[in-house]
């Protein structure tokens, strides 16, 4: 007889494992099924890792650079072994934590493939095939790289798995894709020494930013070395026994060859519903997407749906919030739906961006005020060498309500949480002048933004 729970998970990544230990401590019998590893994707393959490898990249970087008054006799020089092996562990440290989460709260962790069929789901694990019963159901199986149509990966064509694992640093990488993956990757191996090629098909890199904040991130780059080109058009390209031949149509309508040892394509990413049942239930949407209502819901009442595998920012802190919510809500509580989130990518400088962007404000005729707070007038930033950054805010005119948030600088990452705290508790840009920043702090940049528009500024 097939074994009944109370929640079932499919999907132990960040949204799956968050919602399977939240259903748990709220007292439901919770599974949840994984086909690969504890903490999918962001923690095994993405976030994490890719964390670890910039922490190298940057430190090598600085000390080269030699802003800092530091001098090392000769060269300091990248071990890309080592640097991928301590990503590795970092990873699987990770996931032997997920997993003995699971044991403290009583997660039954099945490891296997799971289907949707009418009755229950079907389960394929261990060579062994079994069904399984549940009261509700959340899908949380993520997605994957999504290659060129004209060129498959291959060992010298790369998805973010390769990038993160091959030991041989590249003499010449082209990255295709300007977004965050793409744009991390490309600041990687640059840093390490790699010639760096990257192609954009939209106007700009960061195509869903504000030109201001794509442009601050490309000068840094630019400066560094890298070779970026916006607007771009693949015309052609072949993979041969030494490398990658690829033709460019570039953003003046010239066409270029251009050759790399290797090809990183980071272009976007495709759901994993194909084999999960999903289309046959009429869960998907003409992309395979997920389609889902408010409060994640799918169109069946007991199935939900979060991460990756929903349309909306693909980003990890979004499952997280929104497994949460799944499970306190089929649990009975009266959840807070998810608020703004905040992205951010972690090249040098970093980008963070929250809420509305000025261009989106501008479209919909909003009246707002902007503040500004150039980083060159912060002591702090100074002192750390990171006087090109800048941190911005978007606010009602009328009613002083935040609307968005941009930061280009160090610790960027770590400096949205302030505005996305203060959104989520719907405070306005006054508010701001009544908290005390310590001193000196990058946090002061953004306390400074807001009095810009408070007109209380006294270091700018």
């Amino acid at each position: 007889m097939a074994e009944t729970f109370d929640y079932v998970v499919i999907g132990a990544g960040p949204g799956g494992y968050s919602s399977a230990i939240r259903g748990a401590q709220l007292g439901l019998k919770t599974a949840v099924i994984e086909r690969e590893n504890a903490g999918g994707i962001c923690l095994n393959w993405g976030c994490i890792p890719t964390k670890a490898l910039l922490t190298s990249a940057h430190l090598l970087h600085k000390i080269n650079a030699g802003k800092l008054g530091i001098t090392i006799e000769g060269k300091a020089v990248a071990n890309l072994g080592e640097i991928i092996d301590r990503s590795r562990n970092v990873a699987n440290r990770l996931q032997t934590g997920v997993k003995s989460l699971f044991k403290k709260y009583g997660v039954t962790l099945i490891e296997g493939n799971a289907r949707l069929t009418g009755a229950g789901l079907e389960m394929d694990g261990a060579g062994k095939k079994n069904n399984l019963n549940y009261k509700h159901l959340c899908i949380a199986t993520g997605a994957r790289a999504r290659a060129l149509p004209q060129l498959p990966f291959s060992d010298k064509v790369w998805q973010y798995r390769d990038a993160l694992s091959k030991k041989n640093l590249p003499k010449k990488l082209i990255v295709v894709g300007g977004g965050a993956i793409g744009l991390e990757f490309a600041d990687f191996y640059q840093c390490l020494g790699s010639e760096v090629i990257l192609i954009e098909m939209a106007p700009h890199i960061l195509p869903n930013d504000d030109i201001k904040v794509a442009t601050a991130l490309k000068k840094a780059l630019e400066q560094r070395g890298m070779i970026i080109h916006e607007a771009a058009q693949i015309v052609s390209v072949k993979e041969d026994g030494s490398g990658i031949a690829l033709q460019l149509k570039t953003a003046e309508g010239k066409e270029q060859q251009l050759s790399a040892d290797i090809m990183l394509v980071a272009i976007g990413v495709q759901p994993n519903t194909e084999d999960l049942g999903a289309r046959e239930m009429g869960l998907t949407d003409e992309r395979g997407f997920i389609k889902i209502d408010a409060n994640c819901r799918t169109t069946k009442e007991n199935i939900y749906a979060i991460g990756d595998v929903t349309p909306g920012k693909l980003l990890a802190h979004r499952a997280a919030h929104q497994g949460i919510f799944v499970a306190e809500y089929i649990a009975g509580k009266k959840p807070h739906a998810p608020g703004e989130i905040p992205g951010c990518i972690y090249t040098s400088p970093q980008v963070a961006t929250i809420g509305m962007t000025e261009k989106q404000l501008t479209e919909q005729k909003r009246e707002f005020a902007i503040g500004e707070f150039p980083w060159l007038a912060s002591g702090m930033a100074l002192a750390a060498g990171e006087q090109n950054g800048f941190s911005r805010v978007f606010t009602d005119k009328k009613t002083g309500e935040i609307l968005g948030a941009q930061i280009v600088g160090e610790h960027a990452a770590e400096l949205i949480g302030q505005v996305s705290l203060a959104m989520g508790s719907e405070l306005i840009a006054d508010d701001f002048l009544h908290a005390v920043m310590p001193h000196p702090t990058l946090s002061e940049t953004v306390f400074q933004t807001f009095a810009v528009i408070e007109k209380a500024c006294v270091d700018f």
